[in-house]
């Protein structure tokens, strides 16, 4: 791919109050996944191992976890010289006031536009963070010039039993064109039908083609996502269907979080996520390793750096400088960095968010498809405040 032939947008704008309270203090995009990554971290290796030299962050809120977490965008080489990381916070319309949406109404995409037309870009790709994959953005790009739409969008192929109903599909031709996204719960699938082609939230066009769509959008004062309008945009104008075959997760609730994370413990996903030609980087801390005192157990167990581990723990995700008390029992759990379990406490089926502190002897104990959840930074010491703070 020509340098500076494809800028990126990564929309952070996603749908959030079904994961709360995972994400009362932070976007879909900045959850923790997989003992050390961040979700953002997805589309933003595949930007970075595409050559993808100018990529535009769109945050819904302040944005203080995603900086904290991109900082200078190092660590997925996009702080050089020309182009780099642009980060463009306060873009949640569901958080602005009555007043402030009049004044949107007819400049919303005035950052996107001026992005746009200073990344000197042929193509633009605009990528959501739900849909955790590691895409080649290298041979979307073939595949779309090698076609006569304006836009192509990627999809999975995967089982219609297992569509939830916020999830997106594409209505494809016999020809493999995508004429149309719609909700799963909308969708008249036949019986028959094996598999439905979930819609990836990923889509290629051209940028001056892209700037067009957002004038317009500016221009009759339409206030909708950027995801809204690329859905749009594939309707309006059919668009290329491009199939992703490799490792694939939704994230669109607490439970499929949970799901996810616990899917990667597989090690023929983790290797298809995590070791193809294409790295997924994110955030360098240098820290010592984890240490595993005498006598603890770690069984097929995902674990992070600078921990210290005296318990149990089975079939879990155990990210940084987490604790870990003597005579304690962790199965089928996802801890989060900074996290401190008391000596004797068993946790199963949990999420257990960033710098938890749990008690000894206690039972934290969820269901496998219905995880119990612990907000961050919560102290618990009390059997009876386990509920109360799930």
């Amino acid at each position: 791919m020509k340098r500076g032939s494809v800028s990126a947008i990564v929309n952070l704008v996603e749908p959030w109050a079904a994961l709360e309270p995972l994400t009362t203090q932070r976007p879909v995009g900045t959850l923790p996944f997989g003992g050390r990554y961040r979700l953002l971290d997805f589309p933003l290796s595949s930007a970075t191992n595409a050559g993808i030299q100018n990529v535009m962050v769109a945050a819904p809120r302040s944005g203080r976890s995603v900086m904290d977490h991109l900082r200078s965008g190092r660590d997925w080489n996009l702080d050089s010289i020309r182009g780099g990381l642009f980060m463009y916070p306060y873009n949640d319309l569901q958080l602005v006031s009555v007043e402030k949406k009049a004044t949107l109404l007819h400049h919303y995409y005035d950052n996107a536009m001026l992005f746009l037309k200073r990344s000197q870009s042929e193509y633009t790709v605009v990528m959501g963070t739900r849909n955790v994959s590691n895409i080649d953005l290298r041979a979307l790009t073939r595949y779309h010039e090698e076609r006569d739409n304006p836009i192509t969008t990627v999809y999975k192929s995967i089982d219609p039993n297992t569509l939830a109903p916020d999830h997106t599909i594409l209505q494809l031709t016999a020809k493999g064109m995508a004429t149309a996204v719609v909700p799963a719960d909308k969708a008249k699938l036949k019986k028959t039908a094996k598999t439905v082609a979930k819609n990836l939230g990923i889509y290629l066009l051209s940028t001056v083609d892209l700037i067009d769509i957002l004038q317009e959008a500016n221009r009759r004062g339409v206030l909708i996502s950027l995801e809204e309008l690329m859905m749009q945009a594939v309707m309006q104008q059919n668009a290329n269907a491009f199939e992703y075959t490799g490792f694939y997760a939704n994230i669109h609730d607490v439970s499929s979080y949970y799901a996810a994370n616990m899917a990667i413990l597989d090690e023929t996903n983790f290797r298809a996520l995590f070791y193809s030609s294409r790295q997924i980087y994110t955030k360098v801390k240098n820290e010592v390793p984890t240490f595993f005192a005498q006598g603890s157990q770690f069984r097929a167990s995902l674990c992070g750096t600078g921990g210290y581990i005296e318990g149990q723990v089975e079939h879990s995700v155990i990210f940084r400088n987490v604790l870990i008390n003597r005579d304690s029992q962790i199965k089928d759990a996802v801890i989060m960095q900074g996290t401190r379990i008391g000596a004797g406490t068993q946790i199963e089926n949990a999420v257990i968010d960033k710098n938890v502190v749990i008690g000894p002897n206690l039972v934290l104990k969820g269901q496998p498809n219905q995880p119990l959840v612990i907000r961050k930074g919560a102290h618990i010491f009390k059997q009876t405040e386990v509920v109360a703070s799930d």
